[in-house]
């Protein structure tokens, strides 16, 4: 062998060591940051609720490790064995010469042929879930809005991705789809929500009375998190009468979900104490039909014009 010869094997040998050892050691360290996070979690469901199993906070928090255990170990050995073939494809590089092109092109379409088509939508939803897996924007425990459907990531595999929606259906799409859709992520960064609600209130009502009574309510509620005093403002000048929003702080999306509904409940309760309407009727009068007349030209029903009122609640 020639010099030259033994100093390409060399070098390939030892890229080869270095790029395994450190796709290794990466997937090992993404995987233990998962797992991490997986531990810390105290809460899995996108709205608080009694779970009929027992102990349901350790036995999703065993299923998301044992999945994140499971998906890591696949991507390691997927990858341990593409750098392999790779390697072994290098080392073999020199020897290429020796072989007939068209042998060479013939296998080579044959393997195209075979994972173009019979594996193609596997290939597809793996090299997502690896995407998915190497990055920050889906995690396992994550709670999100997808597609309309509000719940927080279950699992994600090699080849779907589930999300367990607020009434404990399970929403799954392929990884293939995941990369292509767009999301909201309540917990990419951290868990607090700044929950704000909506509501009317009639052009007579004192607004400094009304403002009042949103903030207390607000700030004495058992879902708020005390990280700042709640916030008021009058959004609009509508139809419905004085538009106002009133938020404040929930430390997770559950409690910001119970805080919602707790101050808009409140809130009714309280105006109404006070007299103050939140809401008010419109009538629109609309002229019936008529007399209307058979196939025959023979007139049935009733024959005077009835008005009939449509009412819409602002």
């Amino acid at each position: 062998m020639s010099y030259y010869f033994l100093t390409y094997l060399g070098v390939v040998g030892l890229s080869g060591a270095i790029i395994l050892w450190w796709v290794r050691s990466r997937v090992r360290a993404i995987e233990d940051q998962r797992a991490t996070r997986v531990e810390d979690f105290h809460r899995f469901d996108a709205v608080r609720t009694t779970s009929p199993h027992k102990n349901p906070v350790q036995k999703a928090r065993s299923r998301a490790l044992e999945s994140i255990a499971n998906r890591f170990t696949i991507i390691r050995r997927v990858l341990v064995v593409g750098i392999f073939l790779v390697w072994i494809l290098a080392l073999i590089l020199p020897f290429l010469g020796l072989v007939p092109a068209a042998v060479v092109s013939t296998f080579a379409a044959a393997f195209a042929v075979i994972l173009g088509i019979a594996a193609k939508t596997f290939v597809q939803n793996f090299i997502a879930g690896v995407v998915i897996s190497f990055s920050n924007q889906l995690r396992i425990g994550d709670t999100v809005i997808m597609d309309g459907n509000y719940g927080t990531v279950e699992d994600i595999s090699i080849t779907h991705t589930v999300v367990k929606i607020w009434d404990w259906r399970r929403y799954i799409i392929p990884n293939s789809r995941m990369l292509e859709k767009e999301f909201i992520n309540y917990t990419i960064t951290d868990s607090y929500i700044w929950a704000h609600i909506e509501f009317w209130v009639s052009y007579e009502a004192d607004l400094e009375v009304v403002e009042k009574v949103a903030l207390e309510i607000a700030e004495h509620n058992p879902y708020s998190c005390k990280v700042e005093p709640p916030s008021f403002w009058y959004m609009g000048l509508d139809k419905e009468g004085v538009k106002c929003w009133l938020a404040a702080w929930a430390s997770h999306p559950s409690d910001a979900w119970n805080l919602r509904s707790n101050m808009r409940s409140q809130l009714k309760k309280e105006l109404e104490v006070l007299g103050i309407h939140t809401h008010f009727h419109r009538h629109m009068w609309v002229p019936d039909a008529g007399p209307q007349t058979d196939p025959a030209g023979q007139p049935h029903g009733s024959s005077a014009s009835v008005e009939k009122p449509i009412i819409y609640t602002g």
